[in-house]
């Protein structure tokens, strides 16, 4: 998630919380919507952690239906898009598979408004990274995702090339959708080449229930725990945890070794992981705790590129 930064060097939680003392117990376990698996009924045998809720999601071969039913795929329930007859590939039952590393080079956008659809078998906590180039024509192509249920995720424009990452949230075919962009008023029609990465697995969880947990090194240690990631991708959010004690203050501090960026960050209290009480995107960053909790930090790239990263955190007493 992306956050409107902050310049100030300090600020105690206290600006957030009041002057008040919070209880020091530790939050309750999160409990696994899908465990055991609720999805029992007809083909939606497959549960999807949707942020704390139990999804059911079509199974692999069958697409949903706006009765909310499970259909096999077949040419008969693809009614999206008329599209171009020697390119049978314009809704997500007829996509074709795409694999890494295998550009496709022989399909093109046309007639006007034309779009083509590939599937991708996502595996649960990959990043997969795609680009898409014009070739011949006038095409400036857009690149949409939608899940298996069909619900779109993300898109991006291209200027003229395109490059757009994304993480599969579970096991499960997603779908890549090719088209003219619709920032280009022309009636674009042309080649392009699609490529699809090697897929990564995400480092570090993107939710604030799958955030990586640490001790802070006591100041003036003479080797701070340094803790690392990566962002896969220029959408990744990476979650981290981290105790701090009543009183203390807290020195966020990034690597700034060449090759290294300096993420942005957005800190919030286990007692409100909606509404960050410090924003930044600085070498180093203070706070000073109020009372005892749990902090999240979410880092995330300012310029929307992948990169590497690496942070200590101080605690001072």
């Amino acid at each position: 998630m992306r956050h409107v930064l902050s310049t100030l060097p300090l600020l105690g939680l206290s600006a957030l919380l009041g002057a008040g003392c919070l209880a020091t117990t530790e939050p309750p376990v999160v409990k696994d919507p899908c465990e055991p698996n609720p999805c029992t009924q007809g083909d939606k045998t497959t549960c999807f952690n949707d942020n704390g809720r139990a999804s059911c999601l079509c199974k692999q071969g069958t697409i949903p239906r706006p009765n909310g039913s499970c259909e096999p795929v077949s040419a008969a329930n693809c009614p999206e898009h008329a599209g171009d007859g020697s390119e049978p590939d314009d809704c997500i039952a007829r996509a074709l598979p795409l694999a890494p590393n295998t550009p496709v080079t022989e399909r093109t956008i046309e007639p006007v408004g034309d779009y083509d659809f590939f599937r991708i078998d996502g595996a649960a906590r990959n990043v997969y990274t795609l680009s898409a180039e014009p070739g011949t024509g006038s095409i400036l192509p857009r690149l949409d995702v939608f899940d298996q249920q069909g619900v779109w995720l993300t898109a991006l424009d291209g200027s003229p090339k395109v490059t757009l990452g994304f993480k599969a949230r579970v096991g499960a075919p997603y779908y890549v959708r090719v088209s003219h962009s619709p920032k280009d008023p022309s009636a674009g029609t042309g080649g392009y080449t699609l490529n699809l990465a090697t897929p990564v697995v995400d480092d570090h969880g993107d939710t604030t229930t799958e955030a990586t947990t640490f001790t802070p090194s006591p100041a003036g240690s003479g080797s701070p725990a340094t803790i690392s990631g990566r962002f896969e991708y220029g959408q990744d959010d990476d979650f981290f945890s981290f105790p701090v004690v009543f009183n203390a203050i807290y020195r966020i501090e990034f690597d700034t070794a060449s090759g290294r960026v300096i993420p942005a960050l957005a800190a919030f209290i286990r007692e409100d992981v909606k509404n960050p009480f410090r924003t930044a995107q600085n070498a180093f960053i203070e706070f000073r705790a109020d009372s005892s909790t749990t902090v999240y930090l979410d880092l995330y790239s300012g310029s929307a590129e992948p990169g590497s990263y690496a942070f200590r955190v101080l605690e001072y007493r």
